[in-house]
């Protein structure tokens, strides 16, 4: 068997998802990439390649500004270029793994028996439904022979779309291993540290957490919520008075910095309003660490409540609080959790989620 994977962004989690991807395909087929020469993580990727004769990369210069997008996108010269490459390699699926603007011009015209396309945001977030991210959506969009899916949560809602059951494959998001070089050594220390951690944007609950934090703070004085993501803060008046117990790290992060914030925490804490499913979940598991998580989306079927984590109500301020307080109080559960987490990283494997794919091939 043939399998194409076509990635062509550059940051966030889904270079990481792909290669992950990419490693655990490749122990049962033979694989063409269609990698971005941008990718944060290019040395992982040609490292891969050096080592795994069922590897090849073809590098495709994408873009890294506003004004080589608008250049580039508009050369079609670079679609007919990897869609050569592609039929070329005769391959009996294509996979995309996170969704691109490019895509909608390259698979369409590639040969191929099925293409398959990974969904992670069935549903648009609030604050990301509005006509803009409506159009982006549009312009990311291609019809695929199957779709993946990160929850069977959101099964309905494609059907609503017409698309047949048995063209969805789900498969849960698998542990982020790339971040944390010592898996095998696991820590139970407590530090009272708990972390926010990823986009800060409205749906993600921010200001439903610092409303929380005063009563957390009221039964652990000595408590401090590290908050570490990219985007802009409100509730100022609030940081102020509780500087003591914040510790701010607001900016993009980088994948090499990753484990410093997830090293010296004992949870993390996802208030979301809304949400499909989280990549922070696994990731967190990946270092031991439980989560505080809501009741939204497709997260519960990614917490194990009381084991790996606490399920609450969204919005739920009181509910919020007492939980993050009762966890840091309860030595014991905390411990017990951070072991659980550490035995799920261990058995939720990539290896799983290939296998899942390849069946629907």
């Amino acid at each position: 068997m043939k399998i194409v994977i076509i990635y062509l962004g550059r940051k966030g989690a889904g270079p990481e998802y792909a290669i992950e991807m990419t490693k655990a395909l490749s122990k049962y087929t033979n694989i063409l990439c269609i990698i971005s020469t941008y990718i944060d993580n290019k040395k992982n990727w040609e490292l891969l390649s050096q080592n795994n004769q069922n590897i090849h990369i073809e590098w495709t210069p994408t873009y890294n500004s506003i004004m080589s997008f608008l250049t580039k996108s508009c050369n079609i010269f670079s679609y007919i270029h990897i869609v050569k490459v592609i039929n070329k390699f005769h391959p009996d699926a294509i996979y995309s793994p996170m969704g691109h603007f490019w895509e909608k011009f390259i698979i369409p015209y590639c040969k191929c028996k099925m293409t398959i396309k990974t969904i992670h945001d069935v549903v648009l977030h609030h604050g990301e439904d509005s006509l803009k991210y409506k159009v982006i959506r549009w312009l990311f969009s291609y019809k695929a022979q199957k779709y993946v899916i990160l929850s069977s949560t959101f099964i309905p809602e494609l059907n609503r779309r017409g698309i047949s059951t048995s063209n969805i494959i789900v498969i849960p998001h698998a542990v982020f291993k790339g971040y944390n070089d010592n898996m095998n050594e696991r820590d139970f220390k407590q530090y009272n540290r708990f972390l926010f951690f990823g986009r800060i944007i409205k749906y993600k609950g921010i200001d439903v957490l610092l409303e929380a934090l005063p009563k957390v703070i009221q039964k652990i004085p000595n408590v401090k919520l590290v908050i570490a993501g990219n985007g802009i803060l409100q509730n100022e008046e609030l940081i102020n008075s509780y500087k003591e117990n914040i510790e701010l790290h607001i900016k993009w992060i980088a994948d090499n910095q990753v484990k410093e914030y997830f090293k010296d925490i004992d949870f993390v804490v996802l208030p979301y309003t809304h949400a499909s499913q989280s990549g922070v979940i696994p990731l967190s598991y990946s270092f031991g660490k439980p989560v505080i998580a809501t009741r939204v989306g497709g997260i519960p079927e990614q917490v194990e409540n009381g084991k790996t984590g606490i399920l609450i109500e969204p919005n739920n301020i009181e509910e919020l609080a007492n939980s993050v307080s009762d966890l840091l109080s309860n030595k014991s559960l905390l411990k017990t959790m951070k072991d659980n987490c550490y035995d799920y990283a261990s058995q939720n494997t990539w290896d799983y989620s290939a296998k899942i794919l390849l069946k629907s091939i």
